[in-house]
Parts: C-alpha cells; sequence; structure tokens
C-alpha cells in the first residue's frame, strides 16, 4: 500500500499511481478522494494548475475532504472551513493536533448558492468545535464572509470567526494596530499607475496577490519604481509599504516569527541574515551553530530573550487582532520597538527541521499544539456548560 505521508520523495510516481486510481474509482465519492490527493501532489510537483483544475472537481464531488484518521480513541471532532487555492490559502491545521483528533475539511467556495448546502454539510459532521483556515487574502474576500456566515450558522464553538480575519490585510494593519505602545507598523497602500498616493521612499512593493515573498523588491525613487511595474507587464494591483531598516547593531537582521494561541505567544522560529529580504528558507540557519543557539534561546526563553516592553507590545497586538489564532513576522529596532512585517492567519507551523541540527524545535512547537488543543477543550466545555445552563432553566 502506498505510504503518501512522505510524497516528497517522488511526487510523480505517487501522481502517477493516483492518476490511475482516479481513472478506476467507481463512486463520485472515491473519485473526489482521488482529486483531492491529487491536488496536494500536482502541488508538489510544482504543477499549480492541473492541482486547481483537481481540486475543483472535487470540491463538486464532495466538498468534504474526510478525515482519513477515524480513531476508536477521539477526543474531539474538528471541522475546518477553507478556501480553493494552493498551500499558503489556509493554515494547514492538521500539523496542529495530534491523531486523538478527527479533522474533516469542508471547501467553501463563495458562491451564494451554495450557502443552506454547506451550512447543512457542516451541521451534519457534528464538530465539536468549527475553525476558520483560511488566509487572508484580497481574492478570498467573499469566500471567508462565507465561511464566517456558515460557520455562525453550525451551532458549536467557532475558531478564528467574527469578521476579523479581513482586518489583518497588510493595507489595514497599521491602522488596526495604531497606538499600541512600543509597536511600529510601516504605512501600506493599496496601489495601482500613476501610484500618486505611496509612502516615501525607500518602499517595498510586492503584487497583492504575493506570498513568501514573490516579486518582492525595495524600491529607492520614482524611476526605479517605474522600471519594477513596466517589467511585470500587465497592469496590476501592489502593495506599497514604507520601507523599515531594522538592521541590528553587529550588522545582520533578525525576523521574528511566533504565532498567538487564544491571546498568548508562542515562538515559531528566529531567522538571521545579512540581507533585510529574511526568509527562513534563505537565512540558511543550518548553515551558522552560533545563529542557531540564538535561536535557541529566543525559543527556549522568549519572555528572557526580550525587554519587557516587547513582551508588553506583543500582548497589545494580540488584543487588537482578535484572533483565536494567527501569526506574525516582526523585527525589533535599536531602541526595544517591535516593527510588524505581516500579521497571517495562514502560518504554517511544523516540527520537520533536521532534530540533530535543531535539537531544540521539537519541545517548541509541540507546546503551541498543546496550546490549541486547550484552546479548542475549553471553547467546546464552555458552550456544554452554558446549553446545561439553559436546559436547566427550562
Amino acid at each position: 500500500m502506498l505510504d503518501f505521508t512522505d510524497i516528497a520523495e517522488n511526487p510523480l510516481l505517487v501522481r502517477l499511481i493516483l492518476e490511475r486510481r482516479l481513472q478506476e474509482a467507481g463512486s463520485p465519492a472515491e473519485q473526489a478522494v482521488q482529486h483531492y490527493l491529487l491536488w496536494e501532489v500536482c502541488q508538489v510537483c510544482g504543477d499549480e494548475p492541473a492541482a486547481l483544475r483537481h481540486l475543483d472537481a472535487a470540491m463538486v464531488l464532495d466538498p468534504v475532504q474526510r478525515s482519513a484518521k477515524g480513531t476508536s480513541e477521539r477526543l474531539r471532532r474538528l471541522v475546518v472551513l477553507n478556501a480553493p487555492g494552493s498551500f499558503q490559502a489556509n493554515a494547514p491545521v492538521a500539523m496542529l493536533f495530534d491523531d486523538h483528533t478527527e479533522i474533516d475539511t469542508v471547501w467553501v467556495s463563495g458562491h451564494a448558492s451554495a450557502r443552506d448546502m454547506l451550512v447543512r454539510t457542516v451541521r451534519e459532521l457534528c464538530p465539536d468545535v468549527v475553525f476558520i483556515a483560511i488566509a487572508e487574502d484580497e481574492r478570498q474576500k467573499v469566500a471567508i464572509a462565507q465561511a464566517e456566515d456558515v460557520a455562525a450558522a453550525s451551532g458549536v464553538p467557532v475558531l478564528n470567526g467574527g469578521g476579523c480575519i479581513s482586518r489583518v490585510a497588510r493595507s489595514g494593519a497599521p491602522k488596526l494596530l495604531a497606538g499600541i505602545p512600543g509597536v511600529l507598523t510601516p504605512a501600506c497602500v493599496v496601489a495601482r499607475e500613476p501610484f500618486a498616493d505611496i509612502p516615501s521612499f525607500p518602499v517595498l512593493i510586492r503584487p497583492v496577490t504575493s506570498h513568501a515573498g514573490l516579486g518582492l523588491r525595495r524600491i529607492s525613487d520614482r524611476a526605479e519604481l517605474e522600471g519594477y511595474v513596466k517589467a511585470a507587464g500587465a497592469d496590476g494591483t501592489y502593495y506599497v509599504t514604507r520601507f523599515v531598516d531594522y538592521v541590528s547593531d553587529d550588522g545582520l537582521y533578525r525576523k521574528y516569527r511566533i504565532v498567538f494561541v487564544d491571546g498568548v505567544a508562542y515562538p515559531v522560529h528566529l531567522a538571521i541574515h545579512d540581507d533585510w529580504a529574511i526568509w527562513y528558507y534563505n537565512a540558511k540557519m543550518e548553515d551558522y551553530p552560533e545563529r542557531r543557539a540564538e535561536e535557541a534561546r529566543f525559543m527556549q526563553d522568549m519572555a528572557g530573550y526580550f525587554p519587557e516592553s516587547v513582551g508588553l507590545a506583543l500582548s497589545g497586538v494580540a488584543r487588537a487582532v482578535g484572533l483565536d489564532y494567527f501569526g506574525l513576522d516582526f523585527g525589533i529596532l535599536a531602541d526595544g520597538t517591535l516593527v510588524v512585517f505581516e500579521i497571517e492567519t495562514g502560518m504554517i507551523v511544523h516540527d520537520r527541521d533536521p532534530a540533530d541540527i535543531f535539537p531544540y524545535k521539537s519541545a517548541c512547537i509541540k507546546r503551541i499544539r498543546k496550546a490549541f488543543e486547550v484552546m479548542a477543550d475549553r471553547r467546546v466545555a464552555a458552550a456544554r456548560r452554558t446549553e446545561a445552563l439553559s436546559s436547566s432553566c427550562l
């Protein structure tokens, strides 16, 4: 039997096997299972158009990507609401739970005609809690709104509901976080040519649909801006953000990533680089033992690593954002000011880095998982107490 847990080793072979299984599948339900698997594998193969075609086909056959666990020792049943797209379109929630959580994913198209069917589908799954896992994205506004409506109508506790996801867009974050002591959120606008209202140079520019730094550039003047847009080709819409130089005294840049679970901040990683444009993959932390040692201090004792002012600033961010679960990328200026880079609702949290190189990570990620499970169970217990109280009053 094929093991899909490590498709990265030979994704092309897995794709061929799944395509054969799809041809042999008899029922619509069996076909949907293969289409969902092919959505995942085709992305690993680098064929995103094919992946999205398989996802569309799967959603038509069955909007539910069903749990494969089916454990008899299930502690909780979770329904996750996703929007169509690539891996980056939604938080990979399965990585946050152990085998005692049964997770069914309901795909939300945003089509008004599907609303009642989706509500009925979620209710029939009998979840203990519903989690809206959709990452904030200008293209997903309709799907996010529908997911929030469907979740509210489910009759069970909802995580990341209440209309909070759309508020964390890059262009909305400066207003959302304004006035928090010790927090700087650089001005950001959604702009098109002729770029009349952009922040003062230098600025960062990227397409509004960009993720993981795709198309990101630092622009020093208007001539460079015009060159960037000309090279981009098609007339587009961009996020334009004031650039804040967050270099440390040692000439290195530090980009911190944390997640908030029920208002509490947990470290995910620290990327250290000699370039301002940092992602964990290009920081090459595995090549720098001294940088990993600093990352270990950050992850194992974040409160001790940062001055008290940073902890207070993070608490202010948690209150302002109001989401049950979200991620934050930020830097720290020399005076201790926290510079917000991005608020992210689709952030991936994992412990798949090699344990011999990053021995400190696993325990930190396990704390995040435990906190998420405790949050979900607490909401379920509170809802059941309220229901019991209401019943006793009748």
